[in-house]
């Protein structure tokens, strides 16, 4: 008998001639936001206001979403600086909303959490994109986070939040600034079975 037959013995406790049986990984449960064999996806495009101003957020919020807001010039050339609010999960009884956006300073916001950094104004004459994506995690709270982009792609701020429910981005959506290049969303929607 050799070493390594000893060491098997005594920390395995079989013999070398006995075979391994793998033993199958426990199954676990997916997750419901993770199960996606009865939807759809789901692409929104709007280049001009609708006539109410609002946005249809036809998208099941059980699942990850994304909302895309392409901005040419958020400041006008002159340098007056105009704030540009997106406003997601209005409700037709006006309850609270989740504001995310850019504000007067070219800081990046959501409701009253404010990333400290300013954006420099030459940046934002270029042209942003504002890029909010929604992840749901379970048991009915979402981790949020809004970005904002150059036009060469390149992030110049983003903040992430774990504070809102899914239920909070059940709505539609408004603009405050009607300057805008277009607005986006893709997710997923829930079929009827």
């Amino acid at each position: 008998m050799d070493r390594r037959e000893i060491f098997n013995i005594l920390f395995k406790g079989s013999l070398v001639n006995e075979p391994i049986v793998p033993e199958p990984d426990p199954v676990l449960e997916t997750p419901a936001h993770l199960k996606t064999d009865q939807t759809v996806q789901v692409f929104k495009e709007w280049t001009d206001l609708t006539e109410t101003g609002i946005f249809k957020l036809d998208l099941s919020t059980e699942f990850a979403f994304t909302v895309t807001l392409d901005l040419s010039c958020p400041l006008t050339a002159s340098g007056n600086e105009r704030p540009v609010n997106l406003i997601i999960g209005l409700k037709p009884d006006h309850a609270a909303s989740v504001k995310i956006g850019l504000n007067e300073q070219g800081c990046l916001f959501m409701d009253q959490l404010m990333d400290e950094r300013t954006i420099a104004k030459d940046k934002l004459l270029t042209g942003v994109q504002l890029v909010l994506t929604v992840n749901p995690l379970g048991m009915g709270m979402s981790f949020a986070k809004l970005k904002i982009m150059d036009s060469a792609g390149l992030t110049l701020s983003s903040i992430k939040s774990m504070q809102y429910t899914t239920a909070d981005w059940v709505g539609e959506m408004a603009l405050t600034n009607p300057a805008f290049n277009s607005l986006r969303i893709e997710g997923l929607h829930t079929t009827e079975i």
